[in-house]
């Protein structure tokens, strides 16, 4: 009996050995993982995102005034004054018609004393035709050689006299009036009756409604990549309800000036009978990317002196379980708008890139990751 007491005296203390082993080796990894735990949420905190692959359509919408392919000035002659204005602002007008009257007083009485002036030269004609004939009556060879050159000479100054007279008729024809050059709408009148004619300004401004219209818009140059001259593309209204017309590509020519690198300047022409000089339109340009290109957030982009970069989530296994750390890699844009970038190289799809971070991250910083986006 006292065999067995001494036996079972001497198993509990070896219980309570392994008992309390056991129960610090616990508290051991219970205080590990806390304070892994605790270290972990000090972690600069992270939201990912997943490279993914498809097309990135680029969207650009721009809108100006519209104004006429040409416009023309159209002015008087110097030293006439306008007689009457027959045009007003916005009138529509046909090839020919007439828009201004002038007259000129000084040319008017050019004309008479040059048309007296014929007459004189008429009358000594007559003259001379008389003393040719009394040569020939006395048979006098000398005077009629005489009489004949000075004939044939007065004959000459008619014919010059006739000549310069014609001249200034035509020139007094085309002055008295001015006629639209083309079929056209009226942008300016500047005449002003009792006034004379193109003072500083043109008398008349006249836009060619046979040209049509154009719009300027400044595009990006990788949305000017995709597009061709002649391309047709919708023109909205808005003045007009919104109103849809076709504009034509017409040129595209890269802007060279410092302060706009990576412009384009696209003309748009436009040939609609109803569009008003000044009115607003609106063009939308949508450039289709390619379907295996990556993308990822624009957010997740970044650059320094070196290049452009981002961070990517590297895990790595432990014996208290996986930890994340940011690893950069410098990638090469292709193309982006606001909200996403497309890479040529650098990643690869499915990769998760960092997005956002609470604090400033270096290469191999552990982190935290809170969700994907």
């Amino acid at each position: 009996m006292e065999l067995q007491t001494n036996d079972v005296s001497s198993v509990n203390p070896k219980r309570w050995l392994r008992l309390i082993t056991g129960l610090l080796i616990a508290f051991l990894v219970i205080c590990t993982l806390l304070s892994n735990t605790l270290y972990a949420l000090t972690l600069p905190k992270v939201t990912t995102q997943v490279v993914s692959q498809g097309p990135l359509n680029q969207t650009f919408k721009g809108s100006n005034s519209i104004k006429p392919v040409e416009v023309r000035d159209i002015t008087g002659q110097a030293g006439w004054n306008v007689k009457k204005v027959l045009v007003r602002v916005g009138d529509v007008v046909q090839q020919g018609q007439l828009l201004v009257q002038y007259d000129n007083d000084e040319a008017e009485q050019q004309l008479v004393l040059e048309q007296a002036a014929l007459n004189k030269l008429q009358l000594s004609v007559e003259k001379l035709e008389y003393v040719y004939i009394e040569s020939e009556r006395n048979e006098d060879k000398g005077a009629i050689l005489a009489a004949k050159a000075a004939l044939e000479s007065s004959k000459i100054d008619i014919s010059l006299q006739q000549k310069n007279i014609l001249d200034l008729q035509a020139k007094l024809s085309s002055h008295k009036v001015m006629k639209a050059p083309f079929d056209g709408i009226v942008a300016a009148v500047n005449a002003k009756e009792g006034l004379s004619a193109g003072i500083g300004v043109p008398d008349i401004r006249l836009s060619n409604t046979q040209r049509g219209f154009q719009l300027e818009l400044q595009i990006p140059a990788e949305i000017a990549e995709s597009l061709t001259i002649d391309e047709v593309m919708d023109v909205h209204l808005p003045r007009q309800n919104n109103r849809v017309t076709q504009g034509k590509a017409a040129s595209l020519v890269q802007v060279d000036s410092a302060d706009q690198l990576g412009i384009s300047r696209l003309t748009v022409l436009l040939q609609d009978p109803s569009l008003v000089s000044g009115e607003r339109a609106e063009v939308t340009i949508t450039k289709k990317g390619k379907a295996d290109t990556l993308l990822i957030s624009s957010a997740a982009i970044r650059k320094d002196y070196t290049g452009t970069y981002v961070y990517i989530i590297e895990e790595r296994k432990g014996p208290l379980g996986n930890a994340f750390y940011a690893t950069r890699v410098n990638v090469t844009v292709a193309s982006s708008n606001e909200h996403v970038t497309a890479l040529s190289e650098g990643l690869f799809n499915q990769m998760s890139v960092i997005v956002e971070s609470s604090e400033p991250l270096l290469d191999g910083s552990r982190v935290r990751v809170l969700t994907n986006s």
